[in-house]
């Protein structure tokens, strides 16, 4: 056993831990569960009716799927997950606007969060 042979399974294991690290963190982005926190906010303050609460729910799906795809590149490529979550947040807005009223576009916006700092569940599929 010599120490290049060491030397290589420490950058293995090295490699294997960040592997690790980014499988779970994006398998801990738990999409049913987040969806829920965010439907059982939206629902009652938009005052969704029950055709708009499955085309909102779905839309809420994609969009936390396409944040959990893209979760792995935020700590390898942070500019461009930014650049990425922020298509995402104008997406969404974009599509919400089609699938509710304007009265009810106008009750979204305040509740949509401004930076990821906010409490809100909304930040943890938007930032």
């Amino acid at each position: 056993f010599t120490f290049a042979n060491a030397q290589s399974i420490g950058n293995i294991s090295k490699a294997a831990n960040t592997a690790t690290k980014t499988a779970s963190a994006t398998s801990t982005f738990d999409v049913a569960s987040l969806s829920n926190q965010i439907m059982g906010q939206l629902s009652p303050k938009l005052k969704l009716t029950d055709a708009q609460k499955p085309a909102v729910n779905s839309l809420v799906n994609e969009t936390l799927n396409k944040k959990k795809n893209i979760l792995s590149t935020k700590k390898t490529d942070n500019a461009g997950y930014t650049s990425k979550m922020t298509a995402n947040r104008e997406s969404f807005t974009a599509k919400m606007k089609k699938l509710i009223t304007p009265a009810q576009f106008q009750t979204l916006l305040p509740l949509l969060p401004k930076s990821a700092q906010s409490l809100s569940p909304l930040v943890q599929m938007l930032y």
